[in-house]
């Protein structure tokens, strides 16, 4: 089964944005430091 983060790094940005990186943050299913390493990644 796929985790939030795996989901997120998968799917992030081409179906979810930031804000829904940050409503999972905020759900308590990712943290702060995974989404800045999803973000930089896909930036890089």
């Amino acid at each position: 089964m796929a985790t939030a983060y795996d989901l997120a790094k998968k799917y992030y940005p081409k179906l979810w944005d930031k804000s829904r990186l940050e409503a999972l943050v905020a759900a308590g299913r990712l943290t702060e430091e995974e989404v800045e390493e999803i973000i930089n990644a896909k930036e890089a």
